[in-house]
């Protein structure tokens, strides 16, 4: 049997294991955006159009319109991709985003539709909700079970060079028909913060907590080497996973490559562009 072949025999147990047994696990969903996860995925204080995604408080201080793409290979299976989109629309009222997510391999397919507001509440603080309609595949067996949710978030920053965030999934505790049985999705919270020491040099961490699972501690560090060259490093756990990335930033786009690597299942590479108009 080829490393190819267990590797995917081992996450599709997993995938199923996760998903109608004590819960769906919401871990994996929050590795979006090629930068974000080069920094260990501590992203809860950091401003971007993924924000849609780990914190909507965060996209409140955005002013322009700004769409993002990412697209990573979960450890370099083949057929196996995950996709994801994220549009921030500023208005005088309120910033509103919308967000796509999508996983697939074979013989199942998951997919997260949201719709976000945020809104500063004063000059320090911003929050965000968001509601989404989670759809779970099997096109094999020609039938699919969906769910909607709520997540939201509150950011709070101190100056320019030190913020707070956090962010609840799922306070409702909403559930979802597998083909078997009735599971509930898990409420996971998570608090950090993002620290600017210097204009060319950001620290940033998280605490992740999930019902059933363990607390997951996450890190990174960014590096402006130039007006538009980062280079980015971060970890995270359980399980132990190593990130690693570079951007580069021109006018009025930035594109980033990202690399993490789980301790059992190896390599995932992400790639994503942004642009603000």
């Amino acid at each position: 049997m080829t490393r190819a072949n267990v590797k995917f025999g081992l996450l599709t147990f997993v995938f199923f294991l996760n998903s109608f047994s004590n819960g769906y696990s919401v871990g994996d969903q929050t590795h979006i955006g090629a930068r974000e996860v080069s920094l260990g995925n501590a992203t809860v204080a950091l401003i971007s159009p993924f924000s849609v995604f780990h914190n909507q408080a965060a996209f409140a201080w955005m002013k322009d319109f700004s769409v993002a793409i990412d697209y990573r290979q979960p450890y370099l299976i083949e057929g196996f991709a995950e996709k994801s989109l994220a549009a921030i629309i500023p208005t005088p009222v309120s910033n509103f985003g919308f967000s796509i997510h999508q996983k697939s391999i074979a013989g199942y397919t998951e997919s997260r539709f949201g719709l976000a507001m945020a809104k500063p509440l004063g000059k320090r603080i911003s929050a965000g909700l968001q509601f989404n309609y989670f759809l779970v595949g099997f096109p094999e067996q020609g039938s699919s079970r969906s769910a909607f949710l709520v997540e939201f978030g509150v950011l709070f920053q101190t100056s320019k060079s030190l913020s707070f965030g956090f962010h609840l999934f799922n306070p409702s505790h909403a559930s979802i028909e597998s083909l078997y049985q009735k599971s509930y999705l898990p409420v996971s919270a998570t608090t950090g913060l993002a620290m600017k020491p210097s204009a060319n040099l950001m620290f940033v961490s998280a605490i992740t907590w999930c019902k059933n699972n363990p607390f997951s501690v996450n890190m990174g560090i960014e590096y402006l080497f130039s007006d538009c060259f980062f280079i980015r490093g971060g970890l995270s756990g359980k399980p132990i996973r190593h990130s690693a990335g570079l951007g580069y930033r021109f006018r009025f786009a930035t594109i980033d490559v990202a690399f993490m690597h789980h301790e059992t299942l190896g390599y995932t590479p992400s790639l994503s562009l942004t642009l603000n108009l």
